[in-house]
């Protein structure tokens, strides 16, 4: 007798995902008007609270304006905002100007404008699930709230909503699939690792590598000729050079130690690379564990993609939780995880949602996900002082820190195990 779990999959009421999306819904206003008002209240409380207690949430962006004033009055393009690839400064350098080089009229510029990726990206999960407020809906829109107003401070909004497009455009447009894949990595780089999830969709290989690869390639030959090849390989050199992060988990060990023993041998300081990293004693062990962990992680993703391809033209509900499950890895495992790295993750849930919304897998993906933005609201940035310095809240800032570190492992494992059972259910006979 099939499982519950797979009965849902299978019936009509489940809307599967293998070739299309949920079927439109009759319009109703009243369930639009209701969306909208949450989304408006959610997002005016964060605000609210950013201009209440979190106003330190906006030091990158001040960082970014100060780079870019720099850059305008004789500085060097090859020098400006090394870490990030070129692209970026599409978004960055015409804000800027229409703010009149202002960086307070930046920052307000900038964060309306994460606000509004965040509105698009909450008005395509509406529309993609039957134009109502599925279970897609209200866990993005609670997402970002519990994460808080980091999300608008930072542009890994934007990556991490271009992702989930990607995987909705699956259904019907592969060629934007493709697109919105490369223009995501443009911006942030760990998009290109999503690439080969997507071809797992045999009936659409050829379009989506060929979207990719053009849409790359403009970018590519754009970037080195405004900045050259030097300025367009900097971030990889900028990321292999960090040291280790205080939020990553190859860092928990030694956060444990340094909670029990705050005066000892190790220290917390902001680095040249404009984050907290921890140094003493068995950093560099970690660094390289970091290491170790993240080729492991890399064979078991090469792993369970071979399983699928195996199994012929892969479904779209195991392609999305690839997706989630690479994301998670590649987070996961890297010495390097700043709080809005966790956005990485919920584009790609969300997106899946709208594919299985009665799904309890899923349910609990996004259950733990919404648990690991509140915990990672807390230790950032309300508790994030007490990280940096020894101070009378370090025990319960570090024990919340590690216990968002473990659940972002289960929550790991969650995805790799989804994309392992349905594999199997997909090769079983029909």
């Amino acid at each position: 007798m099939p499982s519950t779990q797979a009965s849902a999959v299978a019936t009509p009421a489940a809307s599967s995902p293998r070739d299309r999306l949920a079927p439109p819904a009759e319009l109703s206003d009243g369930s639009r008007r209701a969306t909208v008002l949450q989304w408006i209240v959610t997002r005016g409380a964060m605000l609210t609270l950013l201009v209440a207690v979190e106003g330190s949430m906006t030091g990158d962006v001040s960082y970014y304006a100060r780079s870019l004033h720099v850059l305008l009055h004789g500085g060097r393009i090859g020098e400006t905002l090394q870490e990030y690839p070129i692209p970026v400064l599409g978004i960055m350098l015409p804000q800027y100007l229409v703010g009149g080089m202002n960086q307070s009229a930046f920052t307000v510029l900038f964060a309306a404008s994460m606000l509004a990726v965040d509105g698009l990206f909450t008005a395509l999960l509406w529309r993609t699930s039957g134009r109502r407020q599925g279970p897609a809906v209200t866990f993005w829109i609670w997402f970002v709230a519990l994460l808080g107003p980091i999300s608008y401070f930072r542009f890994d909004v934007v990556p991490a909503t271009l992702t989930g497009a990607a995987l909705l455009a699956t259904v019907r447009r592969p060629a934007w699939t493709g697109a919105l894949t490369a223009l995501g990595a443009a911006f942030k780089l760990w998009p290109a690792i999503l690439l080969p999830v997507f071809l797992l969709r045999r009936a659409h290989r050829g379009v989506i590598l060929a979207s990719f690869l053009a849409c790359g390639a403009v970018l590519a030959v754009i970037s080195l000729a405004i900045a050259g090849y030097d300025r367009s390989v900097s971030p990889l050199h900028w990321q292999s050079g960090r040291g280790l992060q205080i939020e990553s988990l190859a860092a928990a060990a030694l956060m444990l130690v340094r909670m029990v023993d705050p005066n000892g041998s190790w220290t917390v300081a902001l680095s040249a690379y404009k984050a907290y990293e921890i140094a003493g004693p068995g950093v560099s062990a970690f660094i390289t564990a970091s290491t170790i962990a993240t080729v492991i992680g890399v064979v078991v993703l090469v792993g369970l993609w071979l399983r699928a391809a195996r199994r012929g033209d892969a479904s779209l509900e195991v392609v999305g939780w690839m997706l989630v499950a690479t994301a998670a890895i590649m987070t996961l495992t890297n010495k390097v995880l700043s709080p809005q790295y966790v956005l990485w993750l919920a584009g790609p849930l969300a997106a899946l949602t709208v594919l299985l919304p009665r799904d309890r897998d899923a349910q609990r993906a996004r259950v733990l996900l919404l648990t690991i933005a509140g915990l990672t609201h807390l230790d950032y940035p309300l508790l994030y002082a007490n990280l940096v310095k020894p101070r009378a809240l370090l025990p319960l800032a570090t024990v919340i820190l590690e216990a968002r570190n473990v659940l972002l492992v289960v929550f790991a494992v969650l995805a790799c195990q989804q994309v392992w059972v349905r594999t199997a259910r997909a090769a079983a006979p029909r």
